[in-house]
């Protein structure tokens, strides 16, 4: 055997067959007993010749060199943190639950052996805790129901809410101020054990309610019937025994009663985690149904989830108001002495033991050291009174601390348990950091008891904590251990499934637990016994879909112009590693049929969308060149994940369809793992272009034509549990980053898109600044976004949307409208990924930010292109945050994670944004005047000039002599910079360290680089800040100049073709001087005219003229098929040709013709949008400066007039609107950095919630078979690589392909058939097969 694997993986054969690593001669490959001829037989000894010649004339190769992108040692530093992170959540939880409890008994016992005037206070302390955490609660419910228009009717479901609420309440204030002070600590501790009493009945009647729906009884049923059956008698038992032998009723003879009835009172609270959840579920549903039966199906099922979600809020309202309102009027009773029978009328002192004095010693020395303070004699007479005021207010701090000292504590304990518990949960800990922590809690809190009280034993650890218990241990302790540990084991038995959950990674509050999570008194069992069923728990908080169509489907959608080679194989190797990724996932699930589903797994399909591929040439119409070379990328990026033969033979085997459609036409490729490519080339001729209607093109076929095909009846279930994954044309990514996204959708069903983190990559100056910018923006403005309310902008290069919210009303419908208006042109075309988040937020659904989740893009590395990419992302980055603005009221309403505060906050950072330049022109004019000496008014006049002159330039020049001047003046003002510097130091010298300036930018670069420390993989962004700090005029002032007085100019901008000459006049203008330049924008600005702009045409004419070709020709649909017939036909791809079917080809006509025709020449409408672009450029060019230059007036003329205004100045020396200003800036920064800490803290716990531990001895996980199977796969090439290159192709595991029809073709049919065994059939002759079977014999061997 060892033998057999040795030679096995070093690619050679057993005993008496070739070696798999070398070819075979044609003489020991002919049948035996051949004969064979003369002149055959020295025709193979020749072929032999030339196979061995062959073979050393390959034996120089090219090793492949591959990335390790996921650094070891961050993934060893993420294991060790969760090892970490496990053990101080299981102690923590355990400790705190502990000390809980003592804290707890320790409280009863005071209130036992105290006098009535100090059970009054305790007693009222008390009560406000009870009350604590669900007055604030309910204060925040309050607000979404006032401020978010959540409107519902009172029904009678309220009504039994407030009543079961106001029962429970009443129960447990009177268990814990009446019946629990009259017993011992030990006696409590198990008396509490039994409180789950009402949850174990109606879990066994649920059970039994389902039982009879069914036919027959298994035996798996009978078994679960004697489960639940169990802790039902085993709790009654124990609740028995108490009452009969253990608890003495000599100081109360009603306590006999009334403590089952006040224990039975208390575990209602618990009732509503264990009803029937069909019947919840069935009901949640009643209440809107009838009210929604005349809308559409869509409509109806989207306002049904909403009014569930406010009826939940207000029945939580109604809940905890209930509770704190009936704590109120026990307050109010105990004050005005009404006889409620909650306090006991004289104490029996007989009953007090030896142990309770300490208590009471303990306050009366407490009271003795606040006596003396209060007496003490003050040292300084002069002062006497004033500091005998602060001792008495000391005094009476001191007192009161002493007296709620437990409460305090108490209510630290429970927070800590409540929100561990919770984390425990949620980062997929919950076997060990919490059910186990909170079942061992109640047995070690009453050893601990025991061991503190009865035996007087580690009386220094009583006093360090002032832990004060009494217990009496009972003759009979046998049955009070029996009982104990039977309530104990019917608790375990209660609460099961804790300990299999079937939970997603990092799940909401929600989703874990039902009612309030915070219990000031029992915190354990509270969150033991609000824990959901995840195995029932499916109809209620996930979508019903059937389980054979779980697996999530990801469509990845990607929209290309003119990419380069790079860019596009930097795309697709991306893809093909996901794909690699994902057939090793199915080929493990596949390896051993246990029934465990991946939690990882999806399915995705490729859908990439050509803009513009045709172009007209002598023999007619043709793919162009960019089409041609995503052919040889696509090689390329095969050959990444391939060997060379493996290469080979997927080109040989591989089928290539394309078929000609109304739009243009289609490829089918598929990739090495089975993934399915199909490839949109759309024609300018037949179908609007840009990007917009790319976008419009896949989601209405993918979304609506090929789902609604595929699934009729089910069309809205697989919508729900699809996702498109959207891409530009020059993405890297690794696979995990797609599962983080992922995550995120799983998380929250009311997130309808998730963006992740883009690093933009290239070289030179500009992509530095970027990467600080990029960096700068993510860290804090997206961050605060997610936190605050909800990130408004999902870049259309990495970002995953849901499905079913793109479907969703006024959302894909409203995304297809038509401009009718010139600022429609702004806002749906220049910026097409922010209004489409526009529109889901609008609808009311929240957009993530999943910082995991990396990405690398392409950014412009020149100015001209910089600038000319922002020309076209700012103007509709103003005009969409503007349309939210304006529509808050309506965005309040519908989306229930934005509020005021947040809206306010957008407002805020618009105004700000827009008179950002005024405030930087102050800033150099003052420095101008502190440097240079010059007066106010002359250093604001040469700092103001060059923008005003840059201005003209840009509202009468061409684009191109604007981009040059606003070079040469970035580049100048990158010295002016080195002035502010220097005043600024100046200024700071002046002043003292306390000085508002000196403050802020201390605060600024304690912001940064404390951002920059909590992301340690980024920290290198931090290092051009430099550079944007320098490039701060060009940014703040020439290109908000840039973009505004261009604001006409609709056109894209970047990646337009471009001929030959006008690439040799670019390559020669980077070589120009310094003077020839400055020569030439003169040349230019004396030979230009005022109405140069306006002389080229319609703004639409322009955009058609950048898109489209200098043809005229109109060509018929008949006649322009040269590329199907002969182009791909006959090239190296061999693509073969098939036919559209009629189905498909009547939605695309349809379809095309209602909203991508292309736009016929409209000279009204064209003049229309012109004159309206031209009328918005003047009005916001008009209100832009006037703005500007009133607030650099403003602050300048505050300045000036410093001795006159001395008396508003603050401090005499600061001017006040410069500190307004000041102080906007620093507050937007502080919530942003403090938000960001709450999104690190996120992120990390995401990531840790996702990376898996193995090895360790009490956190040992079983490795995934999806991770088995890649490492063996990753040893095996590792191990073959080391020997010689094989020359013989591997076996032949493709030959049986899918088979497509020649006739017709239709992606639909394959969509058909679930998706999980269309997945395994896809995927069932791949070219990584081999790999598979030899990985399978490695892992036997």
């Amino acid at each position: 055997m060892l033998e057999m694997q040795t030679q096995q993986r070093l690619g050679e054969a057993p005993s008496g067959q070739p070696p798999s690593g070398q070819s075979t001669p044609q003489s020991t490959r002919r049948k035996i007993g051949e004969e064979i001829s003369p002149l055959q037989e020295s025709a193979i000894e020749e072929e032999d010749h030339l196979q061995g010649i062959t073979k050393i004339w390959n034996l120089p190769t090219e090793t492949k060199k591959k990335e390790n992108k996921s650094s070891k040692c961050s993934g060893t530093i993420l294991k060790i943190c969760r090892v970490v992170l496990f053990f101080v959540l299981t102690l923590l939880l355990l400790s705190c639950g502990i000390l809980h409890k003592l804290y707890f008994l320790t409280l009863l016992n005071n209130l036992s052996q105290s006098k009535i005037e100090n059970k009054k206070n305790r007693a009222i302390s008390i009560l406000v805790c009870i009350a604590f955490f669900e007055f604030f609660t309910s204060l925040i419910i309050l607000w979404r129901v006032i401020f978010q228009g959540q409107k519902t009717k009172w029904t009678k479901r309220h009504i039994a809410t407030a009543i079961l609420q106001a029962v429970t309440t009443i129960g447990e204030v009177y268990l814990i101020i009446y019946a629990l002070p009259l017993l011992d600590s030990l006696r409590i501790c198990l008396v509490l054990t039994t409180l789950p009493i009402v949850p174990s009945i109606c879990q066994f009647l649920t059970l039994i309610c389902r039982l009879k729906q069914k036919s027959r009884i298994r035996k798996s049923s009978f078994l679960k019937l004697c489960a639940a059956v169990f802790p039902v008698l085993a709790l009654a038992g124990s609740v028995l025994v108490f009452m009969k032998w253990l608890i003495p009723f000599d100081r109360d003879p009603h306590l006999k009663w009334a403590l089952p009835t006040l224990l039975i009172f208390k575990s209602l609270c618990y009732l509503d985690n264990f009803l029937c959840f069909r019947r919840r579920a069935a009901y949640a549903t009643q209440q809107t149904t009838a009210e929604s039966d005349s809308q559409d199906s869509e409509t109806r099922e989207s306002k049904i989830k909403e009014k569930q979600y406010y009826a939940e809020n207000k029945q939580e309202f109604i809940r905890l108001t209930v509770r704190w309102l009936t704590c109120l009027m026990f307050i109010v009773s105990i004050l005005l002495n009404l006889d409620i029978k909650l306090i006991e009328s004289n104490n029996n002192k007989n009953n007090l033991t030896a142990e309770t004095l300490l208590t009471n010693e303990e306050f009366t020395l407490c009271g003795n050291i606040s006596s003396n303070l209060t007496n003490s004699t003050p040292v300084q007479p002069h002062d006497e009174t004033l500091e005998s005021k602060n001792h008495s207010i000391f005094n009476q701090l001191l007192e009161f601390y002493y007296f709620v000292k437990f409460e305090v504590r108490i209510l630290a304990c429970s927070l800590v348990i409540s929100q561990t518990a919770l984390l425990a949960c949620r980062l997929s800990m919950q076997q060990f950091a919490f059910a186990l922590p909170l079942i061992l809690t109640p047995p070690l809190s009453t050893i601990a008891v025991v061991r503190l009280s009865c035996n007087n034993f580690l009386e220094s650890i009583q006093y360090i904590f002032g832990i004060d218990l009494t217990c009496s241990m009972p003759v009979d302790y046998q049955f009070f251990i029996t009982s104990g540990a039977l309530a104990l084991i019917a608790v375990i038995t209660l609460t099961w499934y804790i300990w299999v959950p079937l939970v997603e990674r990092m799940a909401k509050r929600e989703r874990l637990f039902s009612g309030s999570l915070y219990d000031f008194f029992f915190p354990d069992l509270n969150m033991l016994l609000r824990r959901r069923n995840d195995h029932e728990i499916g109809e209620l908080h996930t979508d019903r879909i059937q389980q054979s169509d779980d697996i999530p489907k990801v469509i990845i959608c990607v929209t290309m112009w003119h990419e380069t080679c790079k860019e596009m194989c930097q795309l697709l190797k991306s893809i093909c590693r996901l794909d690699l990724h994902l057939f090793i996932r199915v080929e493990a699930d596949n390896e051993e049929g246990d029934g465990k589903q991946d939690p990882d797994k999806i399915e995705i399909e490729v859908q990439i969308v050509f803009d513009d591929a045709f172009c007209l040439t002598k023999n007619g119409r043709e793919v162009n060149e960019y089409v041609l070379r995503f052919m040889s990328c696509l090689q390329k990026a095969v050959g990444s994940v391939l060997t060379e033969n493996e290469l080979v033979i997927w080109n040989k085997k591989i089928h290539k369809k394309m078929v000609q459609t109304p739009y243009g036409g289609k490829l089918f490729i598929e990739l090495p793992g089975g993934t399915q490519v199909t490839l949109h080339l759309k024609d300018k001729k037949k179908i609007m272009a840009r990007k917009r209607w790319s976008q419009v093109l896949y989601m209405y076929y993918c979304l609506v034509y090929k789902m609604g095909k595929a699934y009729p009846k089910k069309f809205k279930d697989m919508l729900k549990n699809t996702f498109i994954l959207t891409l530009d044309g020059d993405v890297d990514f690794e696979p995990e980053s797609v599962l983080r996204m992922m995550d995120r959708m799983k998380m929250n069903s009311r997130v309808g898109a998730v963006c992740g983190r883009i690093h933009p990559i290239g070289s030179g100056p500009m992509v530095w600044y970027q990467q600080f910018e990029y960096a700068v923006g993510h860290w804090l403005q997206k961050a605060s976004e997610h936190i605050f309310g909800s990130v408004l902008c999902c870049p259309g290069c990495f970002s995953i949307f849901r499905a079913s919210a793109l479907v969703d009303d006024n959302v894909l419908k409203t995304y297809t409208r038509e401009p009718e208006e010139g600022i429609h042109l702004v806002q749906f075309e220049q910026g097409e990924d922010r209004w489409l988040c526009t529109l889901l937020l609008k609808q009311g659904y929240k957009i993530d930010y999943c910082a995991a989740s990396d990405a690398k893009t392409f950014a412009p590395e020149n100015f001209w292109d910089f600038f000319v990419q922002r020309r076209r992302w700012s103007p509709s980055t103003m005009a969409n945050m503007m349309d939210l603005v304006h529509s808050w009221k309506q965005l309040v309403q519908n989306n229930r994670e934005i509020n005021h505060f947040f809206m306010l906050y957008q407002l805020v950072l618009v105004i700000t944004s827009v008179l950002a330049p005024g405030t930087v022109l102050v800033v150099i004019a003052g420095s101008f005047s502190t440097v240079l000496g010059l007066t106010p008014w002359y250093a604001f006049f040469v700092a103001v000039t060059p923008v005003v002159l840059f201005a003209v330039l840009c509202l009468t020049v061409s684009q191109k002599i604007q981009l040059n001047v606003a070079a040469i003046l970035s580049t100048a003002y990158t010295f002016v910079m080195v002035i502010v510097t220097i005043g600024t130091m100046l200024n700071i010298a002046n002043e003292t360290v306390l000085s508002p300036t000196v403050i802020f930018l201390i605060f600024v670069s304690l912001v940064f680089l404390i951002s920059a420390l909590l992301h340690p993989q980024e920290f290198t962004c931090l290092f051009p800040g430099l550079l944007y700090f320098v490039s701060v005029p060009s940014t703040f002032i020439f290109l908000t100049v840039f973009y505004v007085c261009n604001l006409h100019d609709v056109s894209w901008g970047t990646r337009e073709s471009k001929s030959q000459s006008t690439q040799s006049e670019v390559k020669s203008g980077k070589k120009k001087s310094f003077v020839r330049l400055l020569f030439t924008l003169v040349q230019h600005f004396m030979q230009a005219k005022l109405a140069e702009i306006n002389s080229k045409g319609s703004i639409l004419d322009q955009i058609e003229r950048q898109q489209c070709e200098q043809d005229v020709e109109k060509i018929e649909y008949k006649d322009d098929s040269y590329w199907i017939k002969v182009q791909l036909t006959d090239s190296k791809d061999k693509f073969e040709t098939i036919q559209l079917k009629k189905e498909e080809e009547v939605f695309w006509t349809t379809f095309i013709n209602k909203y991508l025709k292309p736009l016929e020449s409209n000279t009204k409408l064209q003049e229309k949008f012109n004159s309206e672009l031209m009328a918005l450029r003047n009005n916001c060019v008009y209100g832009f400066f006037m703005l500007n230059f009133m607030l650099a007036l403003a602050l300048l003329q505050l300045q000036i007039s410093k001795e006159r205004l001395d008396r508003f100045y603050i401090a005499g020396k600061y001017e006040p609107l410069s500190i307004i200003f000041l102080s906007i800036f620093a507050i937007l920064l502080l919530i942003q950095f403090i938000l960001m800490l709450f999104h690190r803290w996120k992120t990390f716990c995401h990531i840790i919630s996702s990376t898996e531990v193995f090895g360790c001895c009490c956190l040992k996980r079983t490795k995934t078979k999806a991770q088995e199977f890649e490492e063996h796969m990753k040893e095996l090439e590792h191990d073959l690589g080391e020997g010689e290159e094989s020359d013989k192709p591997p076996p032949d595991y493709i030959s049986e392909h899918v088979v497509y029809h020649n006739d017709c073709y239709d992606e639909t049919d394959e969509a058909k058939a679930s998706p999980s065994s269309s997945r395994q059939e896809s995927r069932k002759f791949n070219i990584y097969r081999h790999r598979i079977q030899s990985v399978r014999k490695y892992t036997r061997c």
